[in-house]
């Protein structure tokens, strides 16, 4: 390769470097740093008209919804809560009263109502204790009965129990086909249970019994004989 001279190579920096004056002229211009004193202070902006003092909450007759509270927050609560029905009312949920120096009044003291005691249940009478047993069979002859499959006779004492648990002492009296007499042995009190061994829907008959279809006999119609000696069959 061969070499270039060095008096043009000069010739061309020098070209350029006289070109660009004019660029570092300006930008020299643009580094002045006489604009940079502070400016004055400018006027105060005139203060704002100060806004209406707002109406007292209680004065409002409709409550707006909360997202238009905005800065009166603490008025919108007050003007919301003067309406809860829990003001007008003595009492709190709690049944207590809601001003703190309430004094409550003293009781009445009303007439004495009489006592209602307890009264027992009166005993059960002996007749109807010895009417509530239960006869199977009865032999008047031999002076025994049954109850169940017990068989008892004159002079037997037992215990019935009675529908509370209780239990009394009974003596045998007497038997026979109408009646069993019982004696409790710790009042010395007697009754009878009257015996009625008929079979169920069965019933003692009352006056004259006749069968259905059968004819009763004329009292006053004559009555027939026969004869003694046999009749001829001859004719």
């Amino acid at each position: 390769m061969k070499p270039t001279p060095l008096l043009p190579r000069l010739t061309v920096i020098t070209g350029l470097l006289l070109a660009a004056g004019p660029v570092f002229a300006q930008m020299a211009e643009g580094l002045d740093s006489a604009d940079l004193t502070p400016s004055a202070p400018a006027a105060a902006a005139p203060a704002a008209p100060a806004k209406p003092a707002a109406a007292p909450a209680t004065e409002a007759k409709e409550i707006e919804a909360s997202r238009y509270a905005g800065d009166e927050l603490p008025a919108y609560v007050r003007q919301l809560s003067a309406r809860f029905s829990i003001r007008k009312r003595q009492t709190d949920p709690f049944g207590r009263f809601q001003d703190p120096n309430h004094v409550a009044p003293e009781p009445k003291i009303t007439s004495k109502s009489p006592t209602q005691r307890f009264k027992p249940e009166p005993p059960m009478p002996f007749s109807e204790v010895v009417a509530g047993i239960s006869v199977n069979g009865v032999m008047p002859g031999k002076q025994q009965f049954l109850i169940g499959n017990r068989m008892f006779r004159v002079s037997d004492v037992f215990s019935l129990r009675l529908p509370n648990g209780k239990q009394i002492g009974v003596k045998v009296l007497a038997v026979n086909s109408a009646r069993i007499r019982f004696l409790n042995v710790s009042t010395n009190e007697t009754a009878d249970h009257i015996l009625n061994m008929l079979p169920e829907g069965v019933k003692k008959g009352i006056g004259q019994i006749t069968a259905p279809g059968v004819e009763s006999d004329d009292s006053q119609a004559p009555v027939d004989i026969q004869p003694t000696v046999p009749l001829s069959t001859n004719p």
